[in-house]
């Protein structure tokens, strides 16, 4: 059977399974923002009309230099791309016939591009899902001779969060072998940014940290996503991307969701209230569920073999869950939760209820 790597685009995934779809179908399998994005941009969205006909800044400005002060780092520090996922992509293209290190559970992404590039994996798996704690004398111990060790913080699929002293530690060490460490923190802006790594770039050349727009702000459709490291990659990696490959309508975008801070704030407390009542449900059913800082969570059935039977059966009902067959560590006997709206939880809960016959 053949499980899609990627949340999102459920469509696909009741063609696959011959499933007939529901007239009401709710996706919890991705973690976008669950109330939408930024007002201005449905407001001021008719003034993007005068840039359609126009080529884009060659370097993504202005929201390059408004990102580099969100950051406080330099502006040459800073690399604009299509997404997070053109930028992995061009990353891990340095990497051919190189050991590159990857912690599982993680995100499916890192693995893709590295082997595209026919880069040398170390795949290490952490021992306690729910806590992530990494594998720290593991880890150093592959560092001797790699090139690269990849990290994901806050963690997806898990939620969890990396200490900022942790990854310190393996900055210094990686610092003297003249091992890079590329930290995502994709779902850091979920967080109080206490744990991001930004602030260390700085003192790390062996640093760089990337970025995601589109989560926070409920923009996955536009693609937006940005690089912080030092100023020789940047360069390099600017050399290589395609000349216009952030768009226009992407760069006023984001900035004006830049100039939105209330909204972010008020969109992690709404979903950390949701999250709260959906922790506290699944306890009660007896569930295991990982320390998530972010809008999404990880639970395991107290009947883990059963989790491929209940995730069809939330399918044929009408709620889209992520499964983790893909997920080294977890091996199918997990499933990912987006945070979603009312309607949604208590559409799953319902759904629970039921298969426990409740």
């Amino acid at each position: 059977m053949q499980y899609p790597s990627h949340g999102a685009n459920y469509q696909t995934l009741y063609e696959r399974f011959q499933i007939p779809m529901p007239e009401k179908v709710y996706d919890l399998s991705e973690n976008v923002n669950a109330f939408g994005f930024p007002a201005a941009i449905k407001e001021k969205w008719h003034q993007l009309l005068r840039h359609i006909m126009t080529y884009p800044h060659p370097e993504a400005e202005p929201l390059r230099t408004l990102l580099a002060q969100k950051h406080h780092v330099k502006r040459e520090n800073l690399l604009i791309g299509n997404g997070a996922a053109e930028l992995l992509t061009f990353f891990a293209g340095r990497f051919t016939n190189q050991k590159v290190i990857i912690v599982h559970p993680t995100f499916s992404e890192y693995k893709t591009t590295l082997e595209a590039q026919k880069a040398k994996l170390v795949e290490l798996a952490v021992e306690n899902i729910t806590a992530y704690q990494l594998p720290i004398e593991q880890i150093k111990k592959q560092m001797k001779d790699a090139a690269c060790l990849y990290l994901c913080n806050p963690n997806n699929p898990t939620g969890s969060l990396i200490p900022k002293k942790t990854i310190e530690e393996l900055l210094i060490f990686g610092k003297a072998l003249g091992c890079e460490i590329l930290v995502d923190e994709a779902f850091m802006d979920w967080t109080d940014e206490t744990q991001s790594a930004i602030p260390l770039i700085e003192w790390y050349p062996n640093l760089t940290v990337l970025r995601s727009m589109t989560k926070m702000y409920g923009i996955a459709g536009i693609r937006l996503g940005y690089f912080i490291g030092r100023k020789e990659l940047v360069e390099e990696l600017n050399d290589k991307l395609p000349h216009w490959h952030v768009n226009a309508l992407a760069i006023e975008v984001g900035k004006w969701c830049l100039e939105d801070e209330a909204f972010r704030h008020e969109s992690i407390a709404k979903h950390a209230e949701i999250k709260a009542r959906l922790e506290h449900y699944l306890l009660e059913k007896q569930c295991i569920i990982t320390n998530s800082a972010t809008n999404f969570l990880c639970f395991q059935l107290k009947e883990p073999e059963k989790t491929q039977d209940f995730y069809f059966d939330c399918l044929r009902k009408g709620v889209v869950l992520r499964h983790t067959e893909n997920f080294y560590g977890m091996d199918g006997k997990w499933l990912r939760i987006g945070i979603k709206k009312a309607e949604a939880m208590e559409k799953f809960q319902q759904i629970m209820d039921e298969w426990y016959g409740q």
